[in-house]
């Protein structure tokens, strides 16, 4: 069986393109201090696609991205922004941050497909003052080369 690679990081690396993430865009919850805009993402399944005689090789991951941001206008532009570099990763080549921590495994993945699903409607955090909307993340992919440390 061969290694896998978790896309997490290729999902950061796209979402970090959007104008007001860049190094905003953590897993499970925001940085502490951090102000709006921002993401965080909670994975939810990493695993290979099955046919009746076995794997495929395809990868399939999904995840909810929370999407945050201190006006209304501001979330729809956010959200407009992150739907357009989620869907724009099909086709494309990522590779592990060479700054990864020696313990995780490294390597290239090949984004097949990728889709994004609203999955709450927008919501306003009163406590404070933002503004946020989740969407279902999906990305079909195939590990394309380990490196090994």
């Amino acid at each position: 069986m061969a290694e896998q690679i978790s896309p997490e990081f290729a999902l950061v690396q796209a979402l970090e393109t959007v104008p007001g993430l860049q190094d905003k865009t953590n897993a499970l919850q925001p940085k502490k201090g951090v102000k709006p805009p921002f993401a965080f993402y909670v994975s939810s399944t990493d695993d290979e696609e099955q046919a009746l005689d076995g794997g495929t090789g395809l990868m399939r991951y999904t995840a909810t991205v929370h999407l945050v941001s201190g006006s209304f206008r501001g979330l729809q532009l956010l959200c407009a922004w992150a739907r357009s570099a989620v869907l724009a990763m099909q086709g494309a080549t990522y590779s592990t941050p060479a700054d990864e921590p020696d313990d995780v495994l490294r390597g290239r993945i090949l984004v097949e497909d990728t889709g994004m699903q609203q999955s709450s409607p927008d919501l306003y955090e009163a406590e404070v003052g933002y503004y946020r909307r989740m969407y279902n993340v999906r990305i079909d992919y195939q590990t394309e080369e380990v490196f090994w440390a």
